[in-house]
């Protein structure tokens, strides 16, 4: 099991020399979400899926591992925390997946104008890939970044790791439903809203964590996961989805 700290203001902090963190947000009714960092080729760090509801304190935690320089939307619905990391690093710059870039635009009046994932490669340098899924309605796109002993991966919303259910009635009867939860498992209910054919997504995401096999494992929603078997336990459960 990997070793992980967290800052006062509560970032795991998952591999300092990488510049990965990540932080549980809240949002609309009390859901969670994880935001996930990464540092860039010039030293400065990307946030991706950026929290809406940050303090100052908050932000300044990631001062020692460098400046804010790219904020990424992972897909057309994680977009809540833009406007407010604009404010917070006017100098960045902001992104997301082509089609998360037109819901987005579309849909929030507070975003702004965002660039393209093409925008963003150049920046990324070695370390660092972004993949945007295929046959998705929003722009969904995943992340990772390789480490000395592996991979960190940021999952968005074809994984979660829920460890309840919702409290709501009508929501949790949707996630069992779906089975999207508890457990570490294919977010099945987020899939019937955002991809439009989700074998064609999982296969995709099957073949990359095969070749970027994940030590660490940030989904969208729920808790982090870091093992020597979760590359393996990530493949028998894409394995399962696709059938």
């Amino acid at each position: 099991m990997r070793c992980m700290k967290t800052t006062e203001h509560g970032w795991k902090v998952l591999d300092e020399k990488a510049g990965v963190l990540s932080f549980t947000y809240t949002f609309s009714g009390g859901a969670t979400a994880n935001a996930f960092t990464a540092r860039l080729a010039s030293g400065g760090l990307l946030v991706l899926s950026a929290p809406p509801k940050v303090s100052q304190a908050q932000v300044d935690d990631l001062a020692a591992y460098g400046p804010v320089e790219a904020i990424v939307a992972n897909n057309g619905l994680h977009h809540l925390g833009i406007a407010r990391w604009r404010e917070l690093f006017p100098g960045a710059r902001c992104f997301a997946a082509a089609a998360a870039k037109a819901r987005i635009e579309k849909k929030s009046r507070d975003a702004g104008e965002l660039e393209t994932l093409d925008a963003l490669t150049p920046l990324l340098g070695d370390a660092v890939t972004f993949v945007e899924a295929p046959a998705a309605r929003h722009g969904e796109s995943w992340a990772h970044v390789r480490l000395e002993d592996g991979y960190a991966w940021y999952a968005s919303d074809l994984l979660a790791n829920l460890e309840q259910l919702p409290p709501s009635f009508v929501v949790s009867r949707l996630f069992k439903w779906t089975k999207s939860a508890p457990g570490y498992r294919p977010f099945n209910l987020a899939h019937k809203l955002m991809l439009k054919d989700r074998k064609v997504a999982l296969k995709a995401m099957l073949d990359d964590v095969r070749a970027h096999p994940p030590r660490v494992m940030v989904p969208g929603h729920g808790a982090v996961l870091a093992s020597d078997s979760l590359a393996a336990d990530t493949e028998r459960l894409l394995e399962a989805a696709i059938g």
